[in-house]
């Protein structure tokens, strides 16, 4: 065999391999179109408005998919459109801004599921493939390799998401909510963002990030998380009070609001007091606490370091449940 021959048998083998996972995973991919407005709050007055991504299937038999939050907002009507260029339509279930993720219920026969994967399994150079459904007829799919992880973006609330997987792998127009599948056809990611003016940094939320929110969006309708039940905004420490108290910061979060019945209140933290620590790590603003608290259950306690006027104060906080709240808010 030549050496040309020995190149042709071995790219060959690449293609096949990746022709059958894209076949495996093809048919759960969905077209996720989104009608808004429509009701004299757009402009023009009164013209609906269509927002279109993708998304795939994760329970066959209950017809549950996962796309993205941006791609279902305010949406009044969900079409979806199956890789067979059958037409559906869809129901949102649940949809969270913060962590950028949405759970449709599809109706039809003969759906197909994608199978989880474990994201954590992954390294940088670790061969994926993304697929979605821009057109409706038509999955579309891109191979790369994981770039980097453990990327940070900020999503549509405004708060940061975490765990990121960064890929070399194109995100069409239409991609957003389509999976991110390993070389076994398994989800690790979930697609989310191109940045274009970063040359083409792709971005996928983890399967490990997001099967547990998934699970509380299908069983709630919502994401059960820990609230303080404060406001806040970052604020720089005076100068004398760092080096009084020898912290190892220069910002806080100072708060300018505590809601009445929520932990913080009932802890006795108090307007004006300045968060600085939170389960024994360093608090200097609001995406600081937001990841303290993400890592907390319902019901656990959580120590508060606040400074309030010149002195040091300690707090525990029970978390309990959950409320809505606004991006600003922890």
């Amino acid at each position: 065999m030549t050496d040309l021959e020995s190149a042709q048998a071995v790219l060959d083998a690449h293609s096949r391999a990746i022709q059958a996972v894209v076949a495996a995973v093809a048919p759960a991919v969905l077209r996720v179109e989104a009608t808004r407005g429509g009701r004299g709050r757009d402009w023009p007055p009164g013209r609906a408005r269509a927002a279109f991504g993708s998304g795939f299937v994760i329970n066959a038999e209950d017809g549950l998919a996962v796309t993205n939050f941006h791609v279902v907002r305010d949406a009044r009507q969900v079409i979806v459109h199956r890789h067979d260029g059958t037409s559906t339509r869809g129901e949102v279930v649940g949809a969270d801004a913060d962590v950028d993720l949405a759970v449709i219920r599809v109706r039809g026969e003969n759906l197909a599921a994608a199978r989880w994967g474990d994201s954590t399994a992954l390294a940088v150079g670790s061969v994926v493939l993304a697929l979605g459904n821009p057109d409706g007829d038509c999955v579309v799919a891109t191979s790369g390799i994981v770039s980097a992880l453990g990327r940070q973006l900020r999503g549509p609330s405004g708060r940061l998401l975490d765990d990121l997987i960064q890929t070399d792998t194109i995100f069409n127009p239409g991609m957003s909510g389509g999976p991110l599948v390993n070389s076994a056809g398994q989800v690790v990611g979930i697609n989310t963002a191109s940045l274009v003016e970063a040359q083409g940094i792709n971005l996928a939320i983890s399967s490990a990030s997001a099967r547990p929110l998934v699970d509380d969006l299908v069983r709630f309708g919502e994401i059960r998380r820990p609230l303080l039940g404060i406001a806040g905004e970052r604020q720089r420490l005076y100068g004398g009070l760092v080096r009084h108290h020898q912290l190892r910061q220069t910002h806080g979060v100072y708060i300018h609001e505590v809601r009445p019945g929520y932990p913080a209140a009932t802890a006795g933290i108090r307007a004006g007091d300045i968060l600085i620590g939170a389960d024994g790590q360093i608090v200097e603003g609001l995406d600081d606490l937001h990841r303290v608290l993400s890592g907390k259950a319902l019901g656990s306690e959580m120590a508060i370091r606040l400074l309030r006027d010149l002195e040091l104060v300690e707090v525990t906080v029970t978390l309990d449940a959950p409320a809505a709240t606004p991006a600003s808010e922890s």
